[in-house]
């Protein structure tokens, strides 16, 4: 085959119809001219004119990897350190020196999660209006700069508002990093990526804990927790400096990408992505998923599988300290899980890319949750070995359902302004769990917690019953449109262009 026909565009003959030249090097108007072509019939399927070899998409890919998730992973740890130091700032004596009031730092919290739920649809809209190369490094100079201001406050009423202003800088940051790697990933490639950056919440403990360690030695006129805000929030400013520095944007604009590389990528795009890009925003496109019904299955399964999640971030301390050890113990006795539940994360969102199978991924995390669970409730707080393993069990599970979740309704979604919606909306969702484990793990249950371990397992097995259901109606589906169309078709059967008008296209097939 020659080189002119291994670029061949798939729009060419349409263009042929409209007496206009195909304009391969302008990738905006290619996109806008994909936009206006509806493809519904099987023989319009033309893979023949996306031609790259195996060995050049491997290599794109490692160059994308390469460039893109040390920066990610960087961004994400900044922020969930930004997120995890409160703790180690309240140990060195910052509820004290500030005067906070009874309860106090409960209700700090509170404000702080406050914007996670109301502020994630906006800040995300706003990524999608004028981009992530604004936005990523835009929300890290924001809330990095209000933890530096933090240092600085006299009362409760001033950390109240700084740590408002910094969930709102945050809640849409991690959503915006899952939009922005769909523009450079295929479906079958999203999940493993999302996993890395998510991996830093296992890892951001333990450095939280390293680093105010070092501070709190220092001998200074300030306080330890002071000088621990003003370093962490320093250095998240100077990174997202870099980021916005390093990080590619497009892979048009790739400097690190040669005219054959950013060919494959554009071709990449049309043939497996999650979606086309620089298509301009449309704020009626931007809210049209909430005309459909998939979007509110996929938000109940946000709020089931939230609640594992939040408990094992927020409360794996009081879990472990059941076992009755000191307090040193008990915090190092949950250095392993944390390390295990990365660990199977990672490795579950490997084995979901190279299968392209996403429920039943998610099913298998939400399973060793519920088992950890019951184990608990029903072994003697006596029985330590049992209840560690349990223990194991459960953050192996809990910050599993994330990664895979947000891949999976991404990767059913072609529409640019749907699939940055979808993640926003869910996101608020799946940030709600917080709020139930918080009123559940009360202090009257301690030190067994059965109660609310019974409910978490409750939660998770009406989670399992509904992904469950929910991944064999897709799979319903995709044989139903196979039968009528007389085929045997996967989502990898189905290009790009194919999926934009959603299941109301024959094309379309369920990524399961």
């Amino acid at each position: 085959m020659s080189h002119h026909q291994a670029q061949h565009d798939p729009l060419e003959e349409d263009r042929k119809d409209l007496h206009e030249s195909p304009r391969q090097d302008d990738l905006e108007i290619q996109y806008h001219q994909d936009e206006s072509r509806e493809i519904t019939k099987v023989e319009d399927v033309d893979f023949s004119a996306y031609n790259y070899t195996v060995a050049e998409n491997k290599s794109l890919v490692k160059k994308l990897d390469r460039h893109i998730l040390p920066y990610i992973w960087a961004c994400y740890l900044f922020n969930a350190l930004d997120r995890n130091n409160l703790s180690n700032a309240k140990s060195d004596g910052m509820t004290t020196d500030l005067n906070f009031p009874n309860e106090g730092y409960g209700i700090m919290i509170s404000i702080n999660n406050i914007p996670w739920v109301l502020c994630v649809i906006p800040t995300v809209m706003l990524s999608r209006k004028i981009g992530p190369r604004f936005t990523i490094p835009g929300y890290m100079i924001g809330w990095g700069a209000m933890v530096m201001i933090n240092a600085g406050v006299k009362n409760f009423a001033g950390t109240l508002v700084t740590r408002f202003l910094l969930g709102v800088f945050e809640a849409g940051f991690a959503p915006t990093l899952i939009y922005y790697l769909t523009g450079f990933y295929t479906r079958g490639e999203l999940a493993k990526r999302v996993g890395v950056f998510y991996s830093c919440n296992a890892l951001s403990g333990a450095f939280s804990g390293l680093i105010a360690y070092g501070v709190f030695q220092m001998d200074s006129k300030i306080h330890g927790w002071q000088i621990l805000f003003l370093i962490e929030g320093a250095f998240t400013v100077a990174f997202a400096v870099l980021a916005g520095l390093m990080l590619p944007w497009s892979t048009q604009s790739a400097s690190f990408l040669n005219e054959r590389e950013k060919e494959v990528a554009r071709l990449r795009v049309l043939k497996d992505s999650s979606g086309t890009t620089n298509v301009a925003f449309n704020r009626k496109t931007f809210f049209s998923p909430l005309k459909d019904w998939r979007l509110y299955v996929f938000a109940l399964i946000a709020a089931l599988y939230s609640t594992a999640a939040s408990v094992a971030g927020s409360f794996l301390t009081q879990i472990v300290g059941r076992f009755g050890y000191s307090v040193v113990k008990t915090n190092l006795y949950t250095v392993a899980p944390f390390v295990f539940g990365a660990a199977m994360m990672l490795a579950t969102a490997t084995s979901s890319d190279h299968f392209r199978e996403r429920g039943f991924h998610l099913v298998s995390a939400l399973t060793l949750v519920f088992v950890g669970c019951i184990i608990l409730v029903c072994t003697p707080i006596s029985n330590h070995a049992v209840g560690y393993f349990a223990v194991f069990l459960i953050t192996g599970g809990a910050q599993t359902p994330s990664v895979i979740f947000h891949s999976w309704h991404q990767s059913n979604d072609a529409s640019e302004d749907g699939r940055a919606f979808k993640v926003a909306f869910l996101s608020t969702f799946a940030n709600s769990g917080g709020f139930v484990s918080a009123n559940i793990f009360l202090d009257k249950w301690a030190p067994a917690y059965k109660n609310p371990l019974a409910i978490v397992a409750a939660i998770n097995g009406t989670g399992i019953v509904v992904v469950t259901a929910f991944r064999l109606y897709m799979a319903w589906d995709n044989r139903r449109r196979n039968k009528a169309q007389g085929v045997n078709w996967t989502s990898l059967d189905v290009p790009t262009e194919a999926l934009r008008a959603g299941p109301k296209n024959p094309l379309f097939r369920y990524f399961l």
